[in-house]
């Protein structure tokens, strides 16, 4: 199945950010009015499947450990990552939607509008965990930098269930578009980046951005 790489453009945008995951945001902002978040997208923490990705002969305490210890990271539903399984289809641009015990299920591109660019019907798509074979990270989008984890060879892989399950995406206003995009979490080396599409192309965020 053929799926539209990643376009590595960033555009400098006025926007305004609203987005559930905020509960957990380091920064500290007020809402100046509300805002119907389920509106755009139906998302909310709870309880659900987290996929530990560790390595090898390493033991796993908890999400803040996994990430400053190196040791691994943590595969969520409704985030993206770059994922390659066992049958040699890459994934770059598709959002994780469900995670049981053996198994995962995301969709075949972004979104609907991008799935009806590239001519193929929007689906969600499962493979066992078993299956998942490489996980690619940026490491420098300016030099098209990637780094490639092998997760058969050098992983474990185990399911947890957990609080706050999900990455639930941004909401963004786009001042200058009069436009308003649901725009999902994509794991980089350096942590998440924000992904939206436009015309059914996937981009990165980047620019000036005001936190509600």
């Amino acid at each position: 199945m053929k799926n539209y790489k990643l376009i590595l453009f960033s555009l400098m945008l006025s926007v305004r950010i609203f987005s559930q995951n905020t509960a957990v945001d380091t920064l500290n902002t007020q809402t100046e009015e509300p805002f119907d978040y389920k509106k755009y997208y139906d998302c909310d923490f709870g309880e659900g499947n987290v996929l530990i990705v560790i390595k090898k002969g390493k033991e796993f305490t908890d999400l803040t450990d996994l990430r400053k210890s190196g040791k691994g990271f943590a595969i969520k539903m409704e985030a993206i990552y770059s994922m390659e399984f066992s049958d040699g289809k890459r994934y770059e641009s598709s959002v994780v939607k469900n995670i049981t015990k053996d198994s995962l299920s995301m969709t075949n591109f972004f979104n609907e509008n991008a799935a009806r660019l590239a001519g193929e019907p929007f689906k969600l798509i499962t493979y066992p965990l078993s299956s998942l074979k490489y996980i690619r990270f940026i490491d420098d989008r300016m030099l098209s930098l990637y780094s490639r984890k092998n997760i058969q060879k050098n992983f474990d892989l185990m399911v947890k269930k957990m609080d706050q399950a999900k990455m639930c995406p941004a909401v963004i206003d786009f001042k200058e578009k009069n436009e308003t995009k649901v725009c999902h979490f994509y794991l980089t080396s350096q942590g998440y980046d924000l992904l939206y599409e436009d015309k059914g192309r996937v981009y990165y965020m980047e620019g000036k951005v005001e936190w509600k």
